[in-house]
């Protein structure tokens, strides 16, 4: 996930961080408490516990019932991630912070912008490809407040802010490798997820905030053109759930999966046509991996943050298969403050300056290994 412009119950950070293998307690469940749990896990959490649960009212009954579902979750198998490079700015001195956003193109190398020492107009982007390399470094100017950042054809670079209030200046613009502003363009307000294709589309979801806004915005979902023009929108009153908050985006090839608020249809877009494929059987993910009929929900609200869901595509709609299993770091600890980005089957993992990636295969043999 790109750097989301806003958390997820997955990405608040954690109190404590415990190995998997121990038997959890109190402590390990310690980040209920945490008042940066953000509105969406409150929003979905008031609607329903669970499928067949519903919600008490009182703040203590709902922490309560969060506590037990953390912990049924703490005891499920573990899928660690696999650590797979770093990112890195080309002089420290200069560009001394965490990447201000960071993103996996479609050909799958990682991009991150850093934002100088000195000057917050100066951002330099680099490519990566796994270990410890470079790929190339880039140098601009850019007034954006970057969350996004994408490859497109020819070497280009996409740069985008999440948020662009009525009268501002474009929140999009297009850098070639040389360092060359090309052109800019308006991908609308409250972005929730941008990825590109290898054709140079430009698939954009949205957040709840972006309703009361005119524009591509309005849809939940938006594909643009290489040159930030759009050219479908999420079609309205058709027959297909709503897309009132685009809470996940999967993009592989020239095709875009999603699976949005509040209805939590598994949708397929392709070749400007959406398909509904069924309702997903595991409500509020914030990721989802596929790979032709078969696939992954990860996540879920409040305690359910690094929970993973395996469902297939059949004839009778979208279905579990196999067992579920939580993310976890490498060494076994909890995995958070984590920004992800999903492409396909493959799962991208970053903190910090380092980059995690899980895939379906790893998944499936976890589960055949019971």
């Amino acid at each position: 996930m790109p750097c989301q412009p806003r958390n997820r119950g997955g990405r608040i950070d954690a109190l404590i961080r415990q190995p998997a293998d121990r038997d959890p307690d109190w402590a390990e469940v310690a980040w209920l408490t945490d008042s940066a749990a953000h509105r969406a896990d409150t929003r979905e959490a008031n609607r329903t516990m669970s499928d067949d649960v519903a919600m008490p009212r009182s703040h203590a009954k709902r922490d309560r019932r969060s506590l037990k579902r953390r912990l049924e979750v703490l005891k499920l198998p573990v899928l660690p991630l696999t650590h797979h490079g770093y990112l890195e700015p080309t002089d420290r001195s200069e560009w001394p912070d965490e990447p201000e956003a960071v993103g996996v193109g479609p050909e799958g190398m990682a991009y991150a912008v850093w934002r100088h020492s000195r000057d917050a107009r100066r951002k330099q982007v680099t490519s990566h490809v796994g270990g410890s390399d470079i790929a190339t470094a880039v140098e601009v100017k850019s007034d954006l407040r970057v969350w996004f950042v994408q490859s497109l054809p020819e070497g280009r670079l996409l740069l985008a802010a999440a948020r662009r209030s009525d009268g501002a200046a474009p929140n999009a613009e297009v850098w070639s490798d040389g360092g060359e502003l090309l052109l800019t363009g308006d991908l609308g307000d409250a972005i929730e997820e941008l990825m590109t294709t290898p054709a140079g589309s430009v698939w954009v979801g949205y957040f709840d905030e972006a309703l009361g806004g005119s524009g591509p915005q309005g849809h939940g979902l938006a594909r643009f053109t290489p040159d930030l023009s759009p050219d479908w929108l999420y079609p309205i009153n058709a027959g297909l759930p709503p897309v009132f908050d685009c809470y996940t985006l999967n993009v592989h090839a020239e095709r875009a999966y999603i699976c949005p608020y509040t209805d939590f249809h598994l949708i397929s877009i392709a070749d400007g046509k959406a398909v509904d494929l069924g309702v997903a059987p595991h409500r509020s993910a914030h990721g989802l991996l596929m790979r032709g009929g078969e696939g992954a929900f990860l996540g879920g609200w409040g305690p359910e943050y690094d929970l993973v869901t395996p469902i297939r595509i059949t004839r009778e709609g979208v279905e579990t298969f196999g067992s579920q299993c939580r993310i976890v770091m490498p060494d076994g600890t909890e995995a958070q403050g984590l920004r992800y980005t999903f492409r396909g089957d493959t799962l991208h993992a970053f903190h910090r300056g380092t980059w995690y990636v899980v895939t379906l295969n790893d998944l499936f043999a976890a589960n055949a290994r019971g």
